[in-house]
């Protein structure tokens, strides 16, 4: 029988950050001033924010409603034995608040001090009792502070105990300071060394990190560490704060490390280079259905591992010693050779020469069975869809409102006149090219034809030329056979044949290439096109409907559009005017998107001022009906009553009417120009509200007064 191998000393500090990283609830450290001096990942997605973002907030960003008073009142709650929790309202990165009960736990002998706040997972409220939380909570640290320039010196009640001194032993207050506590305690040598480091920290403002060997009349060799950082005022180095600790010794190390390890959730093993297991948590070996002794030192990983080799482990060996965390996939076997899947994450540590692989492993079975129904399911709408018509699907995917001649709404006389053109070669076999700007409704003139047309019955089917990439636009247009080119596993219908019988409509037609026009001339003169990678010839009966944005008659001038095809598709031009000459659909079109829009968000709005109908009909519109559709729609999610809210809105600054004078009822409240400044500083630091680059140090806000001004006006990043 092999001899079990004794556990290895660990960094403790390595390890509480490995083991908050795997662990199943969210952690946040706060220092005394509420700033965030440490979140693990799962904190980070649980509040939405990256884990970059989230250190640079305070408390006070997080929860609204919490001042320092509060906070202090908190901070020293959680200084008792026992833990405490409270019920917050804290805002995610979405700008959404969100209840959370966590706990709260104070780690006296940090350096600094640290309120740790445990979140744990949606459901349960633990107690702050797991071997992590208690051991950081007895990490023995003294904490020092110096003020260079009055000579304070302020120390916590445990820097004696360090030090081993009795209080008739230290120096006058006037003269107390680390450099006079630690003067007779060292070394020569040693103590120059800190003396140098102190006077570096305050030239360099740099801090400084030391091992020291303390010697006593009754005690000799033992070793402390001693930290320090400079903090400036008015840029002066005016303080010195630290930490000053025993090194423990690998003993109690082993005995803290190996507590938390012991009382994990998650199944934990460390493992050799020889693929020899190293050590066995509880849970690993229990999920198993091993003691942990008859584990450790007696097996190898391939014998858990039901499917690497132990030529692959050594190439994973390998790979993890290049030092960065591996993720990957196997399936644990038990005992009694039942296996399941798990996910492991393997971390490369290098402990004083002591080169070892943390394998932490977490069961998937749940998530593989949550895959392996969804895969049915989707197999399941798979094969009903193939037994469905291609242009029933399509048809599906294209329904919307607004597809009948009915539906669109206009009072303009110019509009009528383009209706009255709609009317007249709607029941023709023409093919109709819509021109007009980007906005302007022309896929609904196209709808209109269809419907009015004798192909109503059958499909009208879409085709956005400007969103097709050159090399699948034939592809989407005429289908392809399988094996045509890479990627083509299967036979693909194209829009002419889903079209058959029915229209096709090519929206931005002008974005086509000269070869795709060639193809196009032929199935307009023909009817006829093969799939790529075919040799049959395939007929079809379709009419077509182009729209463009471009002046296509330019573009045949300049040799980009081909003359005869541009002769097709115009046998009956249509002119779709931009919303500037039809300013009088304007009021018409807002009650309808305002009525929309509310009735989608749950709102009753009702109406709008007539000083922003007025504003609305002096713009001129460059997006046309697209962008009046959106100005509506932001201006209903901002309203909080029965009257459209758009003093938010400001029109493009294009020197037309809509910019207006002082004498005119629509001029800027206080209100509204407060609110557009703040959007400009948002919108230049790309949404961040707080932190060094944030808009809250642009504006000259504190975060959370930013927060609550944004709340009150309404301000959120769409």
């Amino acid at each position: 029988m092999k001899e079990k191998p004794a556990l290895d000393a660990v960094d403790f500090a390595s390890l509480f950050q490995l083991i908050m990283a795997r662990g199943n609830d969210a952690v946040i450290l706060f220092d005394k001033q509420g700033h965030v001096r440490y979140a693990n990942p799962l904190a980070g997605k649980r509040l939405g924010y990256t884990n970059e973002a989230l250190t640079q907030l305070q408390i006070f960003d997080l929860e609204e409603e919490l001042n320092m008073v509060r906070y202090l009142q908190r901070w020293e709650s959680a200084g008792t034995k026992k833990s405490k929790s409270w019920l917050v309202e804290w805002r995610l990165e979405s700008g959404e608040t969100q209840l959370f009960r966590i706990q709260g736990a104070l780690f006296k002998n940090a350096s600094p001090p640290l309120l740790c706040c445990f979140i744990p997972t949606a459901g349960s409220i633990q107690s702050l009792k797991t071997p992590t939380y208690q051991h950081l909570r007895h990490y023995q640290i003294g904490i020092w502070e110096w003020n260079i320039i009055n000579g304070d010196f302020q120390m916590t009640d445990n820097f004696l105990d360090i030090l081993q001194l009795e209080p008739n032993q230290l120096p006058p207050p006037r003269q107390l300071n680390i450099v006079s506590l630690l003067k007779d305690q060292l070394p020569s040598k040693q103590f120059a060394s800190l003396i140098q480091k102190i006077k570096a920290a305050q030239k360099n403002r740099s801090a400084f990190e030391l091992q020291l060997q303390l010697h006593h009349e009754e005690q000799q060799g033992r070793e402390i560490n001693i930290y320090a950082y400079p903090v400036e005022e008015d840029n002066i180095v005016g303080k010195l704060q630290g930490s000053i600790s025993v090194i423990q010794h690998s003993s109690e190390e082993k005995h803290m490390a190996g507590a938390v390890l012991e009382r994990s959730e998650a199944m934990v093993c460390w493992i050799n280079p020889d693929c020899t297991l190293r050590y066995v948590n509880r849970a690993m070996a229990s999920r198993l259905g091993y003691e942990a002794s008859e584990m450790t030192g007696q097996l190898e990983i391939t014998d858990i591992d039901a499917e690497n080799t132990i030529d692959q482990w050594h190439e994973i060996w390998d790979e993890a010693s290049a030092g960065e965390t591996m993720k990957m996939e196997s399936t644990l076997k038990t005992r009694n050779d039942r296996i399941f899947p798990a996910e492991f994450h393997l971390d490369f540590l290098d402990i004083k020469g002591t080169k070892l692989i943390s394998l932490s492993a977490h069961d998937i079975t749940e998530r593989r069975q949550q895959e392996a129904e969804l895969r049915k399911a989707l197999l399941e709408v798979q094969t009903l869809s193939e037994q469905l018509e291609e242009e029933n699907i399509y048809l599906k995917e294209e329904i919307s409102e607004g597809n009948k001649f009915e539906n669109i709404l206009t009072q303009s006389d110019n509009y009528q006149k383009v209706l009255q053109q709609v009317e007249q070669v709607a029941p023709t076999e023409a093919t109709v090219l819509i021109e007009g700007e980007t906005g302007t409704g022309k896929e609904l003139l196209a709808r209109a034809i269809h419907s009015l047309s004798k192909r109503s019955e059958r499909s009208l089917v879409r085709v956005n030329c400007a969103a097709l990439p050159e090399d699948l636009i034939l592809s989407e247009l005429f289908g392809h056979e399988k094996g045509a080119f890479t990627g083509a596993t299967a036979t693909k219908t194209g829009r002419f044949e889903l079209a058959d019988k029915g229209t096709i409509f090519l929206d931005e037609i002008g974005e086509i290439s000269l070869k795709i026009q060639s193809q196009l001339l032929r199935i307009l003169q023909e009817g006829e096109f093969e799939r790529v990678g075919g040799v049959e010839t395939l007929k079809v009966d379709v009419r077509i409907i182009a729209a463009t944005n471009r002046d296509l008659r330019k573009m045949v001038s300049e040799k980009q559009f081909r003359e005869d095809l541009y002769y097709r598709l115009s046998v009956f031009p249509l002119q779709n005017p931009p919303l500037r000459d039809r300013r009088e659909d304007i009021p018409l079109l807002v009650r309808h998107f305002m009525k929309q829009f509310a009735r989608k968000n749950g709102k009753t709005i009702d109406n709008i001022r007539a000083r922003d109908l007025k504003r609305l009909k002096q713009y001129d519109f460059p997006g046309n009906i697209r962008e009046l559709m959106n100005i509506v729609e932001q201006a209903v999610v901002l309203t909080n009553n029965k009257t459209l809210d758009l003093s938010y809105w400001r029109p493009v600054g294009s020197g037309q009417s809509a910019i207006y004078s002082e004498e005119e009822e629509g001029f800027p409240t206080l209100e509204e120009l407060q609110r557009q400044h703040i959007i400009d500083a948002l919108e230049k630091t790309h949404w961040r509200v707080t932190g060094p680059q944030g808009a809250a140090k642009l504006l000259g806000l504190k975060g959370q007064t930013l927060f609550s001004k944004m709340k009150k006006l309404g301000i959120e990043r769409e």
